[in-house]
């Protein structure tokens, strides 16, 4: 049964598609739009939360909520941000789509001096390393590799690996959120290896993404690198000035 707050991001996402609301134009309060669909205000926040993230909606302070300029509705938006809690891949994007990955690889490795400093631990630490392919609605979108420190997590079944949000696992597994990451994106072009693996042609253009994850104690337990089809989504970055 899809969620109530689901349901009316949908209804508000299909407005917006079907240029009900025009680009720019202000929507309804929360407050009426909670009276329109008959919820509690924080029901229609969530579902607003959900369509500021997926780039529908755009707040602007003291004034309100004005539909902004929509991408396509195959393309998703990388750095949504905004949460009590990084929600890695899976967690981010399971309320636009389905959401599954291919194990390619996870076996444990001795961290490279490289690595090390990433996680900031010592060379030779064991950790995880983990290959999987991301795929949305059955398309694979791109390939993720991960160096997560042995020592902080240290059993990963592959079950969550292939079915389940390695994330939700490592919350449960140390009793703490996740909290903060950073991350450097450039552009770059797809190898044969990898283009092979996501079934593109070489040389489709790639966001990579590299960036370090930690606890809400700011223990780093992941360094990680992801290929994204450049086709497939974009960034989108909020800033206010005062």
């Amino acid at each position: 049964m899809v969620a109530r707050y689901i349901e009316i991001k949908n209804s508000i996402k299909d407005d917006i598609l079907q240029k009900r609301y025009q680009v720019g134009e202000k929507i309804p309060s929360e407050r009426e739009l909670a009276l329109i669909y008959g919820v509690t205000r924080v029901t229609l926040q969530k579902s607003m939360h959900l369509l500021e993230q997926e780039g529908f909606i755009e707040r602007i302070h003291g004034k309100g909520m004005f539909v902004a300029r929509v991408i396509d509705d195959d393309v998703y938006m990388l750095n949504n941000g905004a949460g009590d809690s990084v929600l890695g891949f899976s967690r981010e994007f399971h309320h636009q789509a389905k959401i599954s990955s291919q194990l390619i690889t996870h076996q444990m490795l001795c961290a490279t001096p490289e690595i090390a400093q990433q996680l900031e631990a010592q060379p030779g630490q064991v950790l995880h390393y983990i290959r999987r392919v991301r795929l949305i609605d059955n398309t694979p979108v791109l390939i993720e590799d991960s160096w997560i420190n042995a020592a902080v997590i240290a059993d990963i079944p592959n079950t969550v690996l292939d079915g389940g949000s390695l994330y939700e696992y490592i919350e449960t597994y140390t009793g703490k959120k996740i909290k903060f990451y950073n991350s450097v994106i450039e552009g770059d072009l797809f190898t044969k290896e990898m283009a092979d693996m996501l079934g593109i042609a070489p040389g489709v253009p790639m966001l990579k993404v590299s960036g370090v994850t930690k606890l809400e104690d700011g223990t780093a337990f992941n360094y990680s690198l992801s290929y994204n089809r450049a086709d497939k989504f974009k960034i989108k970055n909020n800033w206010v000035g005062k």
